[in-house]
């Protein structure tokens, strides 16, 4: 699936490209760390920009759907533009309509970006875990491990010399943990966390850009 997932963004470059680019700025905003600034890399997050995970409910919720309501604007507008004049005129003609080359250009890049709409599936679990999870079990360890250091500082604080104001205790430090979302928002966003992470399984199998090499091919052959 890695191979047919970077096929899919190779032929969707544009799209890929624009798409990190996009994610990029989210994280700018929403204060995530970029740990790559590569958005076209070898690997299963090609197309994405590589950052931080988020640990609160409501940064995932705004990663999974910033960066991608400008991807498809952008791609639907180049979709409407491109669509009519290439389903009214006969391309087998086109060097008597040469004015259909730029509807063939711009019908590439509005699927090119349409197909690259969708977070990371890495992003995507982990918006889902953070809505209707728990815990991983490194975080639960990290837990029992904050509890148990907790405990020692107590116990290791000494007794109060008579009269005297007793010694405060050296707390460790707490670690990092998840923000989960609270049960109302779990029910009212199930639809759009849903389709995330339904967007986010078809885009790691590839399956959007050969519906749009399909949907290509279909325009340049009817009358």
């Amino acid at each position: 699936m890695k191979t047919l997932y970077l096929i899919a963004k190779v032929l969707t470059l544009p799209g890929a490209f624009l798409q990190g680019f996009w994610e990029h700025v989210t994280c700018r905003i929403l204060k995530l760390e970029v740990t790559d600034r590569r958005y076209l890399r070898p690997d299963a997050s090609c197309g994405h920009a590589a950052h931080a995970p988020a640990m609160c409910h409501v940064r995932a919720y705004l990663f999974s759907l910033m960066p991608y309501v400008a991807q498809r604007i952008l791609g639907w507008i180049f979709v409407a533009a491109a669509a009519p004049p290439l389903l009214l005129f006969n391309l087998r003609g086109m060097e008597e309509n040469p004015l259909l080359v730029p509807e063939i250009i711009a019908l590439f890049l509005g699927l090119s970006i349409l197909c690259n709409s969708f977070p990371a599936w890495e992003d995507a679990l982990r918006h889902w875990r953070l809505f209707y999870g728990g815990n991983s079990p490194e975080e639960e360890q990290a837990i029992e491990a904050y509890t148990e250091a907790l405990l020692a500082a107590f116990e290791a604080v000494p007794a109060p010399e008579e009269g005297g104001a007793p010694a405060a205790p050296i707390l460790p430090e707490a670690p990092g943990l998840p923000k989960f979302a609270p049960p109302a928002w779990k029910i009212i966003l199930a639809p759009c966390n849903a389709y995330f992470l339904a967007g986010a399984w078809l885009e790691k199998n590839g399956i959007p850009a050969i519906a749009a090499v399909v949907i290509t091919v279909v325009l340049l052959v009817l009358r």
